[in-house]
């Protein structure tokens, strides 16, 4: 049985505002990651999931695995906006398979499907799989349609083997969990759920499925030591939100790393993709030892201010490698914070910032315009006060997006309780670069999305700085600097 992963293609969205943003941004990471080197073509970081689950597959024996890759082929799309099906259908019949694995986001959703129905077409016996993070909560709707034969929901590395096996002997689909699809014209969900893997039990993961030359075109190597995070963000689709973490073994995850390397160039550095990076000290001290003996590995990690206050932790991040920390901050509202996010204090936010910067780590804030409660108004501030934390050199750079109530997040499922009325379920329109998809009694979606383009600007503004860690680059360089971003995707 050959298998396919299909890497769905993304539109993107021209935001002339964007452009001096990501420069300028992009200037403000370069200078704390000297050893970064400019992307050939936007893949960005490989995609995960596959690499993931091509491991578990491969234990499972089966190991005729394939990668059709739209993402990141531009002859794939028209204008960057809609798909050329004559290019998809010709890779899909150079690259036939059995069996078509899909994870698509939500703004690409629809371009998934499309995908799709162009493999019915070309090889009608083949089997498209869905599975991810809007598959997952849309599962009965995914499920529906025509070029859909089924759903995986949650995590697959359980499911995905048992759904082929059952491919190959049909009387094994009732027995298939976190399995839905249509049966008689009527959609169907087994009553079977597998618990989830341990970390230390998932197999390791098939590192070969793109080509060496992909090292060229990634920014670093998406890395993970922890899967589930406790806290339940109400804009938050992670699908393991509210989970106590599981921990991958150190050893394990080194050896990951070392393999990622070998194959895409060892000048790359990590990211680590754990929700929480900081989450659990003891968990995280050990991580920061093993990287700081081996001396060799520089890293970005996420995680969350109130998991920053440590001293030790930040002395140990340091020590260990570590050049970038992306706090989710969201916003300078401290009723927003309340309602949408956990233990996070605006008035304590300068002094943690001043001791992360003090201990020799560049931070930079996620940043949401246009949460419910706040008019047109309180957006402006809080983006002033993101401005205002970069001038003083407490953060380094912010990213900023729009508000998106995608679906399996709390706003999608409740969005009255929270202030909202969603407008349309055109889920490709569900872009954090696009007016919002919801009104609410202090703004429209116009007038949100004015103050998200006047936000670029600002923080375009704050970002033109001189880099307070590292060395900005020569002038002679500064096209290249934010043009990987050019086209917003996602």
């Amino acid at each position: 049985m050959r298998v396919v992963f299909v890497h769905t293609p993304m539109a993107t969205v021209p935001v002339p505002e964007r452009r001096r943003f990501w420069r300028n941004f992009d200037i403000q990471y370069h200078s704390t990651h000297p050893e970064l080197r400019h992307m050939k073509r936007v893949l960005w970081e490989l995609p995960h999931w596959m690499h993931w689950l091509g491991g578990v597959l491969e234990a499972a024996g089966y190991d005729d695995l394939r990668v059709l890759d739209f993402y990141s082929d531009d002859a794939a799309m028209i204008d960057g906006t809609h798909l050329n099906a004559a290019v998809v259908d010709a890779a899909v019949r150079r690259e036939a398979g059995d069996v078509y694995l899909f994870s698509p986001m939500t703004p690409n959703l629809h371009m998934a499907y499309e995908v799709a129905e162009i493999i019915k077409k070309a090889n009608p016996d083949a089997t498209t799989v869905f599975g991810g993070v809007i598959a997952t909560p849309m599962r009965e709707r995914v499920a529906a349609h025509p070029a859909v034969d089924f759903v995986v929901y949650d995590r697959g590395e359980v499911a995905l083997p048992a759904l082929l096996d059952a491919i190959v002997d049909r009387g094994k689909l009732a027995a298939v969990g976190n399995l839905t699809y249509q049966d008689g014209g009527q959609s169907r969900t087994n009553a079977g759920r597998y618990q989830a893997l341990h970390p230390k039990e998932i197999p390791f993961p098939k590192v070969d499925l793109f080509p060496r030359s992909a090292g060229s075109d990634i920014r670093y190597l998406r890395q993970v030591y922890a899967l589930g995070c406790p806290y339940k963000c109400t804009f938050c689709t992670i699908q393991t939100i509210g989970q106590k973490p599981s921990y991958f073994p150190v050893d394990r995850v080194l050896d990951e790393i070392d393999a990622y390397r070998a194959r895409y160039g060892g000048h790359h550095g990590i990211y680590w993709g754990d929700e929480t990076f900081t989450l659990h000290t003891p968990r995280t001290l050990e991580l920061c030892e093993a990287l700081e003996l081996r001396g060799d590995i520089q890293y970005d990690c996420q995680t969350r201010l109130n998991r920053l206050t440590e001293e030790r932790v930040l002395a140990a991040l340091k020590r260990s490698g570590c050049q970038w920390i992306e706090i989710g901050i969201e916003t300078g509202a401290q009723e927003s914070q309340d309602i949408h996010k956990n233990r996070m204090r605006v008035n304590a936010i300068d002094e943690t910032l001043k001791q992360i910067r003090d201990a020799g780590l560049a931070a930079c804030a996620f940043a949401v315009n246009g949460f419910p409660e706040q008019s047109p108004d309180d957006m402006r501030r809080s983006i002033d006060w993101l401005c205002d934390l970069i001038s003083r050199d407490l953060l380094q750079a912010s990213y900023l997006f729009g508000l998106v109530p995608y679906p399996g997040s709390a706003m999608y499922e409740n969005p009255e309780s929270f202030g909202m009325s969603l407008l349309h379920e055109d889920y490709a329109r569900y872009h954090e670069d696009l007016p919002p998809v919801f009104s609410t009694a202090k703004a429209g979606p116009d007038e949100a999305y004015d103050v998200f383009i006047e936000g670029l600007d600002c923080l375009a503004d704050a970002m033109e700085k001189t880099p307070y860690f590292g060395k900005a680059p020569d002038n002679d360089d500064l096209d290249a600097f934010g043009a990987f971003w050019s086209g917003a995707h996602v």
